[in-house]
């Protein structure tokens, strides 16, 4: 909330009317335009948390929850000790004990951010300068999302990620549609490319690359290190507690639970799915087990992952098994009418039911939970493909994808 889903999206929904205006000129609109004023924009992001802070405090209040900002710092057997914000002294008995304590940016040897020239995303959010030319060491979710914002707002860009593909691990040919369009924007994309060193000047970094065998040198205004985040490994809060823990989290079962019975671990800390729904519903699963109350258990392949890029590219699922079928939103009426052209959706399906879903293009992030329902109910090709969808939309696509599967496609020859 603070460093993560709001603002990041905050900041995108600003800058997404720069992204859009040439396709809205074709469209007929008359129009100049004349910038982002980065000032209004940064406190729009902040609006924007401070607004979901409070609503959760005022949940928090209307539930009679006990609510202490501050910070534990240890125990005395079943009670947590710790001092709030005031330096004052507390203390809370527990029963149950629920561990979310997050996670951190990940940093790289020999390249760590100094909040200035070399920053975190943690003070990308910030937008308190706005570079000539920024250097993104990583291509994962944080990584474009960055540069989509940064490139609208001026700044010349460039990715580079040590893997064959931006978005490791998502459906390569979904992937591409995306790689081709931040291209389009003049952002400069190096994959299979490594950081050797970076050398900072009084305002400036220079570093060197290995790309593909070939090595490069490039001066930038500042770099930003945006490999991803790792737990929030406390010794002093985990060690006490007798469960096992490693830089890359603190296991937990299906149902959240640790070695110890008393003691349940959701969030980023478990290292599993670090992303923000998952926590939510792990708190869910946490909650319910230690009220003796009926719950599912986690499954994590049905957790669907989102990037807020233009166009987003969403996904749920296998995506490396099964047989696939694509449809084109070049073939979706929505899409024509809205002058978009780029965009696809990829089924993965085994037998009669859907096993995975990849949607690169607008409103994919939404569009997602059709497949993440269709998997967590078991519902078959042939249920789904039943369902009426309303036109036009961008929604459409899935069903023109569904027809497909079963043999049956009107839409596409």
């Amino acid at each position: 909330m603070n460093r993560g889903c709001i603002p990041t999206k905050a900041l995108l929904k600003g800058v997404e009317p720069v992204l859009d205006f040439s396709k809205f000129q074709s469209l007929g609109l008359l129009a100049t335009l004349q910038g982002i004023d980065t000032d209004k924009l940064r406190a729009h992001a902040k609006k924007s948390i401070l607004l979901s802070k409070s609503g959760i405090e005022y949940l928090i209040k209307q539930n009679a929850i006990r609510y202490i900002q501050g910070e534990a710092t240890g125990y005395l057997g079943k009670t947590i000790l710790g001092k709030d914000t005031q330096q004052n002294p507390f203390e809370v008995p527990y029963d149950k004990l629920i561990l979310a304590l997050g996670s951190v940016p990940s940093t790289i040897p020999g390249i760590q951010p100094d909040g200035s020239l070399i920053i975190s995303s943690d003070e990308a959010l910030q937008l308190n300068t706005v570079p000539a030319t920024l250097l993104i060491i990583g291509g994962g979710v944080i990584g474009v999302e960055m540069a989509t914002i940064y490139s609208a707002l001026g700044t010349k860009v460039t990715v580079v990620e040590m893997m064959e593909q931006i978005l490791p691990g998502e459906d390569p040919e979904c992937v591409k549609v995306l790689h081709q369009q931040l291209q389009k924007m003049g952002i400069q994309i190096k994959t299979s490319c490594k950081v050797e060193k970076v050398e900072k000047t009084a305002s400036s970094c220079k570093a060197c690359f290995n790309h593909q065998g070939e090595n490069i040198t490039g001066d930038f205004s500042q770099i930003l290190v945006a490999t991803g985040r790792k737990p929030f490994i406390q010794e002093n809060l985990l060690s006490p507690l007798s469960i096992p823990f490693s830089p890359k989290g603190v296991p937990s079962n299906q149902w959240t639970e640790t070695e110890n019975p008393d003691v349940y671990v959701i969030g980023d800390l478990n290292g599993v799915s670090m992303l923000a729904h998952t926590a939510s519903t792990e708190g869910k699963v946490a909650c319910a087990r230690i009220f003796d109350q009926p719950a599912h258990p986690m499954h994590y392949s049905w957790m669907p992952r989102c990037v807020y890029t233009l166009p987003e590219i969403a996904s749920v699922g296998e995506n490396s098994r099964g047989k696939t079928f694509v449809f084109p939103y070049s073939a979706n009426g929505r899409a024509r009418a809205a002058g978009i052209r780029e965009g696809k959706i990829k089924l993965f399906v085994e037998g009669k039911h859907l096993i995975g879903c990849t949607i690169v293009g607008q409103n994919a992030s939404d569009m997602i939970t059709m497949a993440t329902i269709a998997m967590s109910q078991q519902l078959s090709l042939d249920q789904l493909e039943s369902v009426t969808f309303p036109h036009p939309t961008y929604s459409e696509v899935f069903l023109d994808a569904l027809e497909m599967a079963i043999g049956k496609p009107i839409h596409f020859a």
